[in-house]
């Protein structure tokens, strides 16, 4: 952007001359790997925490590392950059905190429900018109991802500023007739007020596709939350954990495709596509159930075939 400095933009000299005591840091939060109790991993993916606005997001953010070398300091006035684009290396200023206690309190990893220390800090509430637009370029040296140095922090340019914050600027609500979206671009979008809306006023049937092996999966919402509600919950767990019927769990399927191969695989191979939507009243909930068996025949998306087990 023709030479302009981050550091100018957010006017870290008038910073630092409101906290002389201080320092800029600048973190660029990579992402990582948890080890699980059977042995596997799980991916952990800061970019789909931010867009799932995980209540652990800051935690993970500020977290302090190993006991030997803490990645905080009482000094710190950090600031807080996720990756938007790999093969770019773009990043998102997506946060700012003034580091009040380094070692800070306790916080649980939500994957593997180990405890971990996280900095406790009160947040730059000047840089929130920021947070969410400012892109810069940048390749993290060899084993690091966060920096002290001056000469580090004063020479990142802004390489763009998005004229919307980052998480309201996908796609308008396009009409119930062409949703088809990947698990990925499903979850940057859904929680936009116009998708949210939209998908929140309607019952419906839709059908989930597995674009690795061609098995379908359709199921109909009902629930105060419509749609909005039942995708909402897949997005984070892969399937619906408390959806029964009369027939017994109708997410057997999911349930078993999650468990084998964790919710990874999912968001690797899932798309999902609205086939009818009905009004939300009695009648649009019975037609919607009716019209849920329909789809499963002519779509022939029970087991073996499909993930349908009811």
């Amino acid at each position: 952007m023709n030479g302009i400095k981050l550091k100018d933009i957010l006017r870290f000299d008038e910073l630092k001359q409101r906290f002389p005591k201080k320092r800029i840091k600048l973190r660029f939060n990579t992402d990582w790997e948890d080890a699980l109790s059977d042995g596997s991993k799980c991916k952990r993916n800061f970019l789909e925490m931010y867009e799932d606005n995980s209540p652990t997001l800051v935690d993970e953010m500020l977290s302090n590392g190993s006991e030997k070398k803490n990645r905080n300091s009482n000094e710190d006035l950090t600031f807080l950059f996720i990756k938007i684009d790999r093969q770019k290396n773009l990043w998102l200023f997506v946060d700012a905190y003034n580091i009040t206690d380094a070692n800070g309190h306790k916080a649980v990893n939500p994957v593997t429900h180990k405890e971990y220390n996280s900095a406790s800090a009160e947040r730059l509430h000047e840089y929130e018109p920021f947070f969410g637009r400012l892109v810069v370029e940048w390749k993290n040296l060899s084993q690091q991802f966060y920096y002290v140095k001056p000469e580090i922090i004063d020479s990142i340019e802004l390489t763009e500023i998005l004229p919307l914050p980052y998480l309201e600027s996908g796609e308008s609500f396009p009409g119930y007739e062409v949703v088809s979206k990947t698990y990925r671009e499903l979850r940057k979008i859904i929680t936009k007020q116009d998708w949210c809306d939209a998908l929140s006023n309607i019952y419906g049937v839709y059908v989930l596709a597995d674009e690795s092996n061609g098995k379908l999966y359709v199921g109909s919402a009902t629930g105060e939350q419509g749609i909005y509600g039942r995708w909402s919950t897949y997005l984070n767990d892969g399937y619906d954990k408390t959806e029964e019927n009369d027939k017994g769990y109708p997410n057997k399927g999911l349930k078993e495709l999650v468990e084998s191969n964790k919710i990874d695989y999912i968001k690797n191979n899932f798309r999902y596509s609205i086939l009818e939507c009905f009004p939300k009243n009695e009648f649009g909930k019975g037609k919607t159930r009716e019209r849920e068996q329909y789809w499963k025949r002519v779509l022939q998306s029970a087991h073996p075939n499909g993930y349908n087990y009811n």
